[in-house]
């Protein structure tokens, strides 16, 4: 009985321990996660997530430029979780839409492709349009809250922040 014991724990301990290297030291599988979250009033299935390693260039004019050339970006959820998030170091650029009419746009700075996250997004009703919200927990690990904007006025935006006409 004590061997049996002894045995497990030192098989639970092992367990334990490769799944804490995988995930904060020496990448050998793809730990990332994705979870989406809407409130009453929106819907799961109207919201798609792409993502790629530097696939938006900062020198674009605009964010229409955004919905030109998706096929560079990955789709990690559309309506349900498709893929997962490459796992790799540099410019993680993320293109957030709500029912093809809103979007969001934004870039993590990933500074070791070992480095694993959860991916949260929540989305929130308001008069605007959605608001989301991202959590990202890691090593590399941001959050932020921001107001939708909606895919016909891209050509205003930059970064998904509006262009400073002056």
């Amino acid at each position: 009985m004590k061997k049996t014991i002894i045995i497990l724990s030192i098989v639970g301990i092992g367990i334990f321990g490769l799944l804490y290297l995988n995930k904060n030291f020496q990448w050998l599988w793809s730990t990332n996660l994705v979870e989406v979250n809407v409130e009453a009033g929106l819907s799961k299935s109207k919201v798609k997530i792409e993502h790629g390693i530097s696939v938006h260039t900062i020198a674009r004019v605009n964010d229409s430029d955004l919905f030109r050339d998706r096929k560079k970006s990955l789709t990690v959820f559309d309506g349900q979780p498709k893929e997962k998030i490459e796992n790799e170091y540099g410019e993680n650029d993320f293109l957030i839409t709500y029912q093809d009419e809103y979007y969001l746009s934004f870039r993590q700075l990933k500074l070791n492709r070992r480095h694993q996250h959860e991916y949260k997004f929540s989305f929130k009703v308001s008069e605007e349009g959605p608001i989301v919200q991202v959590e990202i927990e890691g090593i590399d690990g941001m959050s932020f809250e921001r107001k939708m904007i909606r895919i016909e006025d891209a050509e205003k935006y930059i970064w998904s922040e509006p262009i400073d006409t002056e």
